[in-house]
Order: structure tokens, then sequence, then C-alpha cells
């Protein structure tokens, strides 16, 4: 474990037992194996790399870039690959609309109802605090269509996503991008 406190994009981050600017549940009580020290980046929650919330009030969390160790040294996990783009396959011509595709890269527009993750997880619902608890509440992100289960991104993920009724605790989900004759088209 590092001292590492900035984002990858150079922002400091919020201390963890603190709940200003972003209030949270990822506490030292919450999670008291993970390190969770001052504002260094951390992974208590087994989101893929480090990460912090943010000092910035408008960009909630980041990850962290955490330098590979040496090669003598075994790496606890790979370094982060940038996603591809597009997430996910190009609809027809005559299925556009933001209930069946998306035409924002990081998919912040789509309002349809896929409700299971890429692996088929079925999603749960974002007003549900079981199995697992969150803060992605439609009061705290009104503007992002948080109904239901359906998959959607409030928070600028690579893609839409959903906490599951599994193990795993959130999965991006498959939705397909718009063409862009489509895209054009809903922009008008």
């Amino acid at each position: 474990r590092g001292n590492i406190a900035v984002t990858k994009s150079g922002k400091v981050c919020q201390r963890w037992d603190t709940q200003t600017p972003h209030s949270h549940n990822r506490s030292p009580s919450d999670f008291p194996n993970a390190g969770l020290e001052e504002n260094f980046c951390r992974n208590p929650d087994n989101e893929g790399f480090a990460w912090c919330y943010t000092e910035d009030p408008d960009e909630r969390w980041e990850y962290c870039n955490i330098p590979t160790c040496p090669s003598s040294v075994p790496s606890p996990a790979p370094s982060p690959s940038p996603p591809p783009t597009p997430l996910a396959p190009t609809l027809d011509p005559d299925q556009c609309s933001l209930t069946v595709c998306s035409c924002e890269i990081r998919q912040v527009d789509f309002r349809g109802t896929i409700a299971v993750t890429k692996d088929g997880l079925p999603c749960q619902r974002w007003d549900a605090q079981s199995p697992h608890s969150h803060t992605r509440t439609a009061s705290n992100y009104p503007d992002s269509g948080l109904e239901e289960n359906y998959c959607r991104n409030p928070d600028g993920e690579d893609g839409v996503w959903c906490y599951t009724t599994s193990d795993v605790r959130w999965q991006l989900c498959d939705v397909p991008y718009c063409t862009p004759e489509c895209c054009v088209s809903l922009a008008a």
C-alpha cells in the first residue's frame, strides 16, 4: 500500500474519513482491512484498480495512476488498459432511439430497459440497498434516469452499468451504440 493521493487527471483525493465534498460509505470503519488511511488511493471494494473520491465537487471519484512494480517483483494487478471504443456494436438505422442504443461514448444518454450485465447478471434496483449498499440513487443523481434496475451511467464510468444481485458488486452492461446518422437525427 502506497501513499499516492492524486487521481490520473491530477485531482487531489478526499480523505476516507470525511464526507465532504462527497458523502460515501467507504469509510475505515466499514472497510477495516482496506487500508483507508488519510487520502491515499485504495481499492476497498474491488473496483478493478486503486481509486479515490476527489476533492473536486464536480468529480465524485476517479481511478489513480499507480506505477507498476519492477519485473522482479510480481504485480498484484495488471495496469489498466483503456476501454475499447466503442464498447458495444452499432445498431441499424431503423432502431434509432436512446431506449435501444446510445450516442455518447460513455453512454450517459441511454434510457432503455436493459437490466442485465454483459455477463448476464441481473441488475439490482437503484432504489434498493441490498445486496449492495450505495449512494447512486435518483435523489443523488436526479438527471441520470436511475429507474427500476435498468443499466445506467450516473457517474461517468466507461459505459452503462448496474449493481448486481450477485456477489459481483457492479458490472458494465452490453448496450449498443446508435449509428452516426441516428445520433445526428436525434440531436436535431
